[in-house]
């Protein structure tokens, strides 16, 4: 790994793991918005770095989660598969669309693996919402859905696609 990819992998751990300690409220229940998760779609953008960097960020943060070594490797694996598998996803698959395409992959990736495991260990009853008796799975999965789409979709999509647009009218200056 070059010295640039390592200090960018580097900064996105800083940046992951920072977000997350910074706003636990928010970052370790059922119904969450990491906001951390907006890095996620950056993977498209930088590749392994971010990777990388997300991972071992996942890792640190999840140190402080109150769901302990579950949250630790569940957490830490999902975001390395989200990264991981989103950058060669939007390597191989070139459409109109295709990051947003991704990024949705990623939404819903991270949506049924915490929501799952989070299920498991919270034990989330059957929910009355709206007068619907919502099982308690599903009520899980709608918590971090909500979240991850705020993270992943809202913020991050456009992130990446900015940043590589930056990315672009930077090189066209540097020659």
């Amino acid at each position: 790994m070059k010295s640039r990819d390592l200090a960018a992998a580097i900064v996105f751990a800083g940046l992951y793991a920072a977000g997350v300690i910074a706003l636990p409220g928010i970052s370790f229940e059922i119904i969450q918005v990491r906001v951390s998760d907006a890095l996620l779609p950056l993977a498209i953008v930088f590749g392994m770095p971010a990777v990388v960097g997300i991972t071992v960020g996942t890792f640190i943060a999840n140190l402080f989660s109150p769901f302990g070594p579950v949250d630790l490797l569940g957490g830490t694996l999902t975001n390395l598969v989200a990264t991981y598998v989103g950058w060669k996803m939007a390597r191989n698959f070139v459409f109109r669309g295709s990051w947003m395409f991704v990024a949705v992959f990623q939404t819903l990736l991270v949506t049924f693996i915490v929501g799952s495991y989070l299920y498991v260990l919270i034990g989330v009853p059957p929910t009355p919402v709206a007068g619907v008796v919502v099982p308690g799975i599903v009520f899980s999965w709608l918590g971090v859905l909500g979240g991850s789409v705020i993270s992943i979709l809202v913020i991050g999509y456009p992130l990446a696609k900015a940043v590589a647009r930056y990315l672009v009218a930077e090189a066209r200056y540097v020659r």
